[in-house]
Formats: structure tokens, sequence, C-alpha cells
């Protein structure tokens, strides 16, 4: 017996039985879950190889074929393409649908710390992330104003940056075009040949004498005190009154001091990066 057989000799059976289906197939459709970017582990891998100031063609040859002959023993590896450039090495794996990203992600580590061996020793330990559309800037926001370049990066960084961290629903805040505020110091070479120096005495005397390092405490016996060396300068008149003790590892018996054989300003670090975005007139 078939069931449009079983329907017209039991019409209230097919009735309850299109019921039902209506009835469980609503409910089900409103328990449905849905979202616009649902969050999807995509089965590609990202390994980025720093190896300061190489050519591209010695990255690809030193660092990228390496890699990608040990990437290519993992399980499960559908395709490796590689991009080689000035002191960076890229490498895109995707592998199977059916590979599991977490597992295959330990596999690529272990076959890398295994290839370490045969890379250069000035290479920086490869990073390996997994790619997720969710990681990507969605929203991007543009300042501009009438203070300085170096103003705007500190309000930015120090101010501005955490009040949108704090928004609900904000994950990570990326600085595109963002640029460390930095002291800048020209030397003067006339000045360092008079006075007999090298850029090392100068580079040593900063390392030395600008920073700020534990300094103990003291124990009067009923109470310890610490002990702190203000030894960092925190303005550009501070940082000119450093002193260089020593010449070529000899000490000098005269003070001599940053700011008689340099000029210091307040800067930003070397731009590296531009981030440009068109503005509309008002």
């Amino acid at each position: 017996m078939t069931l449009s057989d079983l329907s017209i000799k039991n019409p209230v059976f097919a009735w309850m039985l299109m019921i039902g289906l209506i009835v469980f197939g609503w409910i089900g459709f409103n328990r449905m879950g849905m979202s616009l970017m649902p969050d999807v582990d995509f089965p590609v891998l990202t390994i980025t190889t720093s190896w300061e100031g190489a050519a591209p063609e010695v990255v690809e040859t030193e660092v990228t074929d390496p890699m990608e002959d040990a990437i290519m023993t993992v399980e499960g590896v559908k395709e490796v393409s590689s991009t080689s450039r000035q002191g960076v090495s890229i490498i895109k794996v995707e592998l199977e649908l059916n590979r599991n990203i977490d597992t295959a992600l330990q596999e690529v580590q272990t076959k890398l710390a295994q290839a370490q061996k045969n890379l250069p020793k000035e290479v920086d330990p490869p990073v390996i992330i997994k790619a997720n559309s969710e990681d990507h800037p969605i929203l991007w926001l543009s300042l501009y104003g009438d203070k300085s370049t170096r103003d705007i990066m500190i309000y930015t960084h120090d101010f501005l940056k955490n009040q949108f961290t704090t928004i609900s629903g904000v994950g990570e805040v990326i600085l595109g075009g963002y640029v460390d505020p930095n002291l800048r110091v020209w030397l003067k070479s006339d000045e360092l040949e008079k006075r007999e120096l090298t850029i090392s005495d100068v580079n040593q005397a900063v390392r030395s004498q600008h920073a700020e390092i534990p300094a103990g405490y003291i124990d009067t016996g009923k109470e310890e005190l610490n002990v702190r060396v203000m030894g960092e300068a925190n303005t550009v008149e501070e940082f000119k009154k450093i002193s260089i003790p020593q010449r070529s590892g000899s000490p000098i018996w005269q003070t001599i001091r940053i700011g008689d054989v340099a000029d210091v300003e307040d800067g930003l670090d070397e731009i590296r990066r531009v981030s440009r975005f068109p503005v509309s007139p008002l």
C-alpha cells in the first residue's frame, strides 16, 4: 500500500501528517542558526619569515626553498605557494577541506623546527598563522588635523586607540600608518674629529647612561626603601646633557656631552610605510 492510497483511505491521518510537517518545519526554521559572517576556519596557513637586509633571490634560495621542502612532507597539503621579497619570505599552505587545521598547524611547526638547522642563523623564527576572514579589518578610519605628524601619532596611540578598543564588539585596532615617535641624534663629524671621538663612543654612552637599572634597596632596620636611579632622559635637553665618559674604551678626563657633538630633536622613526586616504572637502 502506497502513501497516496493510505491518505485517501485515511484523510484524517493525511491531514495530521501534513500539519505535523508544517508545525515542526516552522519550529526548525525559527531555530536554525544563521549568520551573515559565520566563523569558518579555512584550511589555509600563512608562514612569514624575516631576514633583515637579504635580497629576494637570497631569501628564495636560503629560506623559502628549504621551508617548502619541509612543508610538502605534511599530510593533507593541497597546494603550496610562496613569495620572496626584500628581507621577508611568505609561504601560503592550502590544505584539504577534511584536514583538521589545528592538527596540521602543529605538524607544520614540527617540520619547520626540524628544518631550522638548514636556515641561516640570522633568520628570525617563522611565524605561522591561520587564515580567518574575521581577522581582517572591516572598517578603516582616517585622522588628520592642523597639528604636527608626531603629535597626531602620539594622540592616536596613547588616547584614541584605547577609546576604540573599549567599544563593544571591537576585537582589535590596527594603526595602518602609525610610526613610533623617536629621538633623532644628528652627529657632527667635525666636532667628533675635534674631540677624537667615534660613533661607537656615542652609542656606548647612550646605552650605558640612557637607561634605568635596578639599584636595590636600603635597609634601615625598621623599614626597607627601594632605590631607583633616574637614568632615562625624558626631554631633548636632558638627552643633550648625557656625558660621554670613554674614548675607545679609555676614560675621558673632561666633560663632553652629547649636545657638544650632535644635534638632538624630537621626530619619528624611519617611515617605511604610508597610508593614504581620500578626504573630501567640507
